[in-house]
């Protein structure tokens, strides 16, 4: 019925039964009610994905969403690759089928499934929020008061699955840390040489020395982190949420796993401030989530131990940002997102010292 994509296979198409099959399955669709049309616009820019709004309308009696977010696995070769590397598609379906309604974090309303493109993994119908919430602009600077929302999103991801041996048996569960990665070190060296011509003038030489000095060693600091270990997002930055006058939905959820928890927080704080902004508030934000997570009973989380672990843990960002950025779209925001990331990434840990916790 609709079909958006390139001009030449493989394109991205879905047809009303199929809509009104997913629908219908999640409880979105109530009485006889089907869909009969859906028409398309592509919205946001996400780099390992195709994302669409679906304008929706529907024949019988019965009641359904009039707008749909459609998240498509990516037709661009390289981004396909990096995501199946990842299991990413296959992994956000499942987490917001199992796992979503079972967390206190609050997501989009998932409404199903829809086949992608030539075989590809599927992608996922969410709710539509963009009537009343606004996205997180990653090129900005995160207000006070949005990055403390945040923070209590993350809180409430943290807590329930602090040193859960069962969510720590979840299989398809994304693994960064603690356990060894084949050639990370290798993707990362190859992704950077790939780039570095590219961002390297917008970074100063200490920033450019860090990046190249954690490449050599970053899989040894990866799998040597140490415990606890708890439910993460692995991307928890600011672009990847959105934002009404008093709620905060927590979005991409394709590399959610079990790793470190100040990896997300540092990570957040890191990719959502510029420098001197973060240099005034890190100490409070590390402060009250601290507290946050002990008021939520997560046992032995005192000040002093968060702020060691925010301060090794702001090596987060160099591990996502330089392997993606030569494996994923390279657009004009894409970019200058990663490069606004790794000069931020870059300050954060040199001024934390973080240098201290590499491995010689």
């Amino acid at each position: 019925m609709t079909a958006l994509g390139t001009s030449s296979p493989p394109v991205h198409t879905w047809s009303a039964a199929q809509l009104t099959t997913a629908l219908r399955e999640t409880g979105a669709l109530t009485g006889t009610a089907s869909v009969t049309e859906a028409a398309a616009e592509p919205v946001g820019g996400g780099l390992l994905a195709d994302t669409f709004r679906l304008r929706l309308r529907y024949a019988g009696e019965g009641t359904g969403p009039a707008t749909l977010v459609a998240k498509m696995p990516s037709l661009d070769p390289t981004a396909a690759r990096t995501a199946a590397a990842l299991s990413a598609y296959e992994r956000e379906a499942v987490f917001y089928r199992e796992l979503a309604p079972r967390l206190a974090v609050r997501t989009p309303a998932f409404h199903g499934t829809l086949p992608g493109p030539g075989g590809t993994p599927p992608g996922v119908l969410l709710e539509d929020l963009c009537g009343i919430a606004v996205p997180g602009d990653q090129l900005g600077t995160a207000p006070v008061g949005r990055l403390e929302r945040a923070r209590a999103q993350l809180a409430a991801l943290q807590a329930p699955s602090w040193g859960d041996p069962e969510t720590a048996g979840i299989p398809w569960l994304h693994r960064r840390t603690g356990v060894p990665i084949p050639a990370q070190a290798e993707r990362y060296a190859r992704s950077w040489a790939s780039v570095r011509d590219r961002f390297s003038p917008a970074l100063g030489p200490a920033a450019r020395r860090l990046i190249e000095r954690f490449g050599q060693v970053c899989s040894d600091w990866a799998q040597h982190l140490p415990g606890p270990f708890c439910l993460t997002h692995h991307d928890f930055r600011y672009d990847n949420m959105m934002f009404s006058a008093d709620r905060t939905w927590v979005l991409d959820w394709q590399i959610v796993g079990w790793g470190v928890p100040l990896w997300d927080l540092a990570y957040l704080v890191g990719s959502s401030l510029d420098p001197s902004r973060r240099r005034r508030a890190e100490r409070d934000v590390v402060r009250r989530h601290a507290a946050d997570l002990a008021a939520r009973g997560v046992p032995a989380v005192t000040e002093e131990w968060t702020w060691a672990e925010y301060r090794r843990l702001s090596l987060a960002i160099l591990l996502v940002i330089v392997p993606a950025a030569g494996t994923v779209i390279s657009n004009g925001r894409g970019d200058a997102m990663m490069l606004e990331m790794l000069r931020r990434g870059t300050a954060q840990a040199l001024d934390l010292g973080a240098e201290e916790f590499l491995p010689a």
